[in-house]
């Protein structure tokens, strides 16, 4: 799975837009963090006070648009998430951070700097997807 998705699509599901750099690729699905004032691709340093959520389009770089959209989550929400290892129950519960603005670092321990909680695995262990909720300030 290359991108996130929303396990259960709300219509209390809140849309935001923020600025973006012009020539910054944008990709529907990936998560969003907030660097400098403007939206950029989350990564593996991301913390929870910079997260903004799921981007909700996506803009090539010769677009020179600088607003994007995004779905803001909120502590309901839960996601269909890709991880680096195979899904696992016991993980459930934990805080784990990103490995990149698609994939969740899933390494069986709980994160003091964790953005994502696992609710459950999805599907085969093999699969490597979670259901898991951002974690809010």
């Amino acid at each position: 799975m290359a991108s996130v998705k929303q396990a259960t699509i709300k219509n209390t599901r809140e849309l935001l837009e923020t600025n973006k750099e012009a020539a910054t690729v944008t990709t529907l699905g990936n998560i969003m963090a907030m660097t400098a004032g403007y939206a950029v691709d989350a990564d593996n340093g991301t913390v929870a006070a910079d997260l903004l959520g799921v981007c909700n389009e996506t803009i090539a770089a010769a677009d020179a648009k600088t607003r994007v959209s995004y779905i803001k989550p909120s502590d309901d929400d839960t996601f269909i998430f890709s991880v680096t290892n195979n899904s696992n129950a016991t993980h459930n519960g934990q805080a784990m951070v990103l490995t990149n603005a698609t994939t969740v670092n899933n390494t069986g321990t709980t994160s003091g700097t964790g953005i994502v909680q696992q609710v459950e695995p999805y599907g085969a262990a093999a699969d490597k997807l979670i259901i898991g909720k951002f974690i809010t300030l």
